[in-house]
């Protein structure tokens, strides 16, 4: 009975509380809001301490990333995170590579900062989308992303990164995106009118990506399915993924 219960006001909740926002201002504005640690990293990825933020991002880098083929071969200079969020995959990154760079849109860099403080990480630079042309040509031997690109507003931001992605990848540097997943045609995107506060946004058909990374350059390696929990192996994320690089 409590678990039905619990079910019904959680229903309730989706629906009478639940707040409707403008899907870009809500990923550059709320974080900065936030003043406490624990709660600046609940923002971008549910924990229930910063130790355990640390530990989840561990895992998402080891599985996520490091666990594929084309890792070990990568040249481990500068790494590029698209959407660091509140940098629990820039601390691990930054263990493997020179340096790395996080680039996102949220107005908080000062609690990023602290907390990769915190894990004594220090050969870092966090830049502003506005900044991405900074970023020197055939500079970044390795660009990555994990639980970003779906919350996107557009599909135009998806083509912003992967120009900015061809011009700065060296060129044996290699890419690797986790997307929105759509199972049907094309790509779908939520309307602000319709947006719910920290949900996906934006889903592309794995087709449709295919057929857009193509353009510019080669895959890798494309999966449409991919595990929720990589640890247990079970489970379906609501992401795909795809790796690439530069066409010779």
């Amino acid at each position: 009975m409590n678990k039905i219960f619990k079910k019904i006001m959680q229903y309730i909740f989706q629906i009478f509380f639940r707040k409707k926002v403008a899907i870009r201002d809500s990923w550059i504005v709320t974080p900065k809001k936030q003043r406490n640690m624990l709660e600046f990293l609940c923002w971008f990825d549910r924990t229930k301490s910063v130790v355990e933020s640390i530990s989840s991002g561990q895992v998402d880098w080891e599985h996520r990333f490091k666990r594929f083929k084309h890792f070990n071969s990568v040249t481990k200079g500068i790494a590029l995170e698209i959407g660091f969020g509140g940098g629990r995959l820039l601390a691990h990154a930054a263990k493997d590579f020179d340096k790395v760079i996080g680039v996102d849109i949220h107005q908080n860099f000062a609690m990023s900062k602290k907390f990769l403080a915190l894990n004594n990480i220090t050969n870092y630079q966090l830049i502003k989308r506005s900044e991405m042309s900074g970023i020197s040509p055939n500079s970044i031997d390795y660009v990555y992303s994990f639980i970003v690109f779906q919350h996107f507003d557009s599909f135009k931001e998806v083509k912003f990164y992967l120009d900015h992605i061809h011009r700065i990848l060296t060129n044996d540097g290699v890419a690797h995106i986790y997307f929105g997943k759509n199972n049907s045609d094309g790509v779908e995107v939520t309307k602000d009118g319709k947006f719910y506060l920290r949900d996906c946004s934006l889903f592309i058909n794995i087709k449709t990506m295919k057929s857009l990374i193509e353009e510019n350059f080669k895959i890798i390696s494309i999966k449409d399915k991919v595990v929720k929990d990589p640890v247990k192996n079970i489970g379906e994320s609501v992401q795909s993924m795809i790796i690439f690089k530069r066409l010779d």
